[in-house]
């Protein structure tokens, strides 16, 4: 029965061994996800299971074996009770590091969601105080213009008093009685009717013009309050969009510096690109199966291989195809290219085309998926503003969107894919030559 004790010993260095690896799939040395607190959990379990099991059959079926046997088996059961609280607190780690994963990739997600509210908002309010500025200066400038016609209009005013008051010392009767003839006296009354009508007109005016300028002045007034609340408003969103990006920079930063979470970035960007493919292939369908059969331009897409510009200037920094991460050595695959460009660059279809897609998708930010006919379609992620609504046609060259920064690394581009039938090519292949690209070495994973 000695063997016993000595294969009872070989598993619980087996099961030491499993948590000198942390059980999480020998993250760096493969390349996996680290394995699910369940399987931990279902291996650990069924290793001190035979561990147990072996050390009673040791007690049952060695009735005499030597004290120096029955105290090796003691050690072996007390360090397989240490080992099970071991164990448990593995599991515990690996429950809480899955968690850390799902909170990393759901607050990355909303971070990224985050920003681009507060950077709309902040943009929609400067966009205000720019209006209410212009309005500010127009009203000032009426007031002004106003305020010189009324003083014009009072010296004009004051010169007929003048005149109004010697007619008045003189006599209305003795200036009408002076007269030569009837003719005459008819003449002077109607031409005394005018004056005094016309000076009646332009004293209204002058009291209507008074009237005008004080509302003018009230609405400068309001719209004056109306600025500094926005202005307010404005630097608080700005100050929030600035929180924001710290915020974001201190996420993806964490996410740099622990595997596990960039592999679980990772392993979330698979699945966006799982649920863009769907999502992509159910708005063909739906194109398709529409009245008009989907998009039909002009000029075939087909005929443009070799002939497109790309969407947006700058370098292309990541390539189609698959990649082995750097850091983390594990293998991805990218199914489109990502191009740096400053965050507000415009952006440009390639084709023309109709808007099938207009909206935020996760792990994309916002995105625009336009359909050229004949199955082919192209995909434009991580955008700051979009012009264009669902259904509406563009033009080959056509600015439709900006670049954003809503990337897995915060870093501003455009992620761009060529999908014919809903399946990604290299858009590469589709440009015009001349174009400059980087070597498959030098294409690190950016955004993607």
């Amino acid at each position: 029965m000695a063997g016993l004790p000595r294969l009872a010993h070989a598993i619980l260095e087996v099961v030491m061994a499993l948590k000198r690896a942390h059980l999480k799939g020998w993250i760096g040395m493969t390349g996996l996800t680290p394995a699910s607190p369940a399987v931990a959990r279902c291996v650990g379990a069924l290793l001190i299971l035979c561990l147990t099991g072996l050390l009673g059959d040791a007690d049952a079926q060695s009735p005499q074996s030597s004290a120096g046997e029955r105290g090796a088996i003691e050690t072996l059961r007390e360090e397989a009770d240490a080992l099970r609280q071991d164990i448990q607190q593995q599991e515990a780690e690996l429950e809480r590091v899955a968690r850390d994963e799902g909170d990393i990739a759901g607050a990355l997600e909303a971070s990224a969601r985050s920003l681009q509210r507060h950077r709309r908002r902040t943009a929609a309010l400067k966009a205000e105080l720019d209006e209410l500025e212009q309005n500010i200066a127009s009203t000032a400038t009426t007031i002004a213009d106003l305020s010189r016609r009324i003083r014009a209009g009072e010296a004009a005013m004051s010169g007929r008093l003048v005149a109004l008051y010697k007619v008045s010392s003189l006599g209305t009767a003795q200036l009408l009685a002076s007269a030569d003839s009837v003719a005459e006296f008819v003449q002077r009354r109607k031409a005394l009717g005018q004056i005094l009508a016309q000076d009646e007109r332009a004293r209204e005016a002058l009291m209507a013009q008074q009237a005008e300028l004080a509302e003018l002045r009230a609405h400068l007034e309001r719209q004056q309050a109306e600025k500094r609340t926005r202005a307010g408003e404005y630097e608080r969103q700005l100050a929030s969009a600035g929180r924001e990006k710290v915020n974001r920079e201190q996420l993806l930063t964490q996410i740099r510096n622990r595997k596990e979470l960039q592999l679980a970035a990772i392993d979330t960007l698979r699945q966006s690109a799982r649920a863009l493919d769907e999502q992509i292939g159910s708005l063909g369908r739906r194109a398709v199966s529409g009245a008009d059969g989907g998009h039909r331009p002009a000029k075939p897409f087909s005929d443009s291989k070799g002939l497109l510009l790309p969407p947006v200037k700058g370098k292309i920094v990541s390539l189609y195809g698959p990649f082995r991460h750097p850091q983390l050595n594990a293998q991805a695959f990218r199914s489109g290219i990502e191009i740096a460009a400053d965050r507000g660059d415009p952006v440009q279809a390639v084709h023309s085309g109709k808007i099938i897609y207009a909206s935020w998708f996760k792990g994309y930010g916002n995105v625009l998926i336009i359909d050229h006919g004949g199955n082919f379609y192209t995909v434009y992620a991580h955008l700051e503003d979009v012009f264009k609504s669902v259904d509406n046609p563009v033009e080959a060259r056509e600015v439709v969107a900006t670049v954003g920064d809503s990337g897995a690394l915060g870093t501003a581009g455009l992620y761009f894919e060529l999908r014919p039938h809903g399946n990604p090519l290299d858009p590469l292949e589709w440009f015009r030559r001349g174009q400059p690209t980087p070597s498959r070495r030098a294409a690190a994973p950016a955004m993607r």
